[in-house]
């Protein structure tokens, strides 16, 4: 579409006009955001309907509430403010105004779902599903990328790019930020591997720029590059627990008996958990950090033979 899109203000929400939201214009100079960037539904609305204000799409909340089938504009503002929740028709119609695919759509009801639930397990549930359209962001690196692998540090550097602005003339002070230190040619070395693999490029500012907010080893984890990797991680938390004041780390240590049946339950709490931290991760606005965080699950005792 390459004229401007024409306001909602003269549409109706089932019918009485022909007219429905138009895809995104491809010029648009004002970055859309994209809902997957959110777990809050609700912030995510107040910059979706700011980005159709800028683009001339809609004049106000009038429009939206037209739109939807609300009768006050006031409606729209409560919902934002968390005082009413989205739900039924305007909810589908919210998605449509808004230009959602159909997966986008789907995690934008997943996530009002989570967002206007009290009921704590329900929340468990919907969260795994907001996980799950979560996954389908990451990246899969493929064993070709054993380079990557092979030092810890590595993974550290990319995430740094991430948090500040470094260029290739600041492997000095991004060796010092790392724990434990490293030196500045093991940075270096960081920033040709990542950068040969496109895992981190140069920005306009000579700054290095993070390609992909989250990678994944996918089913590629017997590879022996990647278990070395993962020991080395586990050694890392060893020396963590006596060099890292007990603020700034949480480490525990659990030694039980378990059944079968609720081991595997266990396991997939386990993985639940790992991939609602990875959506907490993915949409974090303004990270400042790196850290590491090691998953341990193994039997510490023979099963008896059956």
């Amino acid at each position: 579409m390459t004229g401007k899109r024409p306001p909602l203000s003269s549409q109706q929400p089932d019918g009485a006009s022909s007219k429905t939201p138009h895809p995104r214009r491809a010029d648009a100079a004002i970055s859309c955001p994209s809902v997957h960037d959110y777990l809050d539904y609700r912030a995510y609305l107040k910059e979706a309907i700011r980005f159709e204000k800028l683009e001339g799409r809609i004049k106000g909340h009038r429009d939206v509430a037209a739109f939807l089938g609300l009768k006050s504009p006031g409606h729209i503002t409560w919902i934002l403010q968390g005082k009413r929740n989205l739900v039924g028709a305007p909810l589908d119609r919210m998605a449509k105004l808004l230009g959602l695919g159909s997966a986008e759509a789907e995690y934008f009801r997943l996530l009002v779902r989570h967002n206007d639930t009290i009921n704590p397990e329900e929340r468990r549930k919907l969260m795994a599903g907001i996980a799950r359209l979560q996954s389908n962001e990451k990246v899969h690196l493929q064993t070709s990328a054993a380079r990557y692998w092979n030092a810890c540090h590595h993974a550290v550097v990319r995430e740094l790019v991430a948090v500040g602005h470094y260029g290739k003339g600041d492997a000095a002070a991004v060796a010092q930020r790392l724990v434990p230190p490293v030196t500045s040619l093991m940075v270096e070395e960081s920033f040709e591997v990542l950068e040969n693999l496109g895992m981190i490029r140069l920005g306009e500012d000579d700054s290095y720029v993070r390609t992909d907010s989250i990678l994944s080893a996918g089913e590629n984890w017997k590879v022996e590059a990647i278990r070395d990797f993962q020991g080395k991680v586990i050694d890392l938390a060893g020396q963590a627990l006596l060099s890292i004041p007990r603020e700034r780390r949480d480490i525990s240590t659990l030694t039980f008996s378990v059944s079968r049946e609720r081991l595997r339950k266990i396991s997939t709490r386990i993985q639940e958990m790992r991939s609602e931290i990875l959506a907490l991760v993915r949409t974090d606005p303004d990270p400042d950090s790196v850290y590491h965080l090691e998953i341990a699950l193994f039997p510490a005792a023979l099963e008896e033979e059956r």
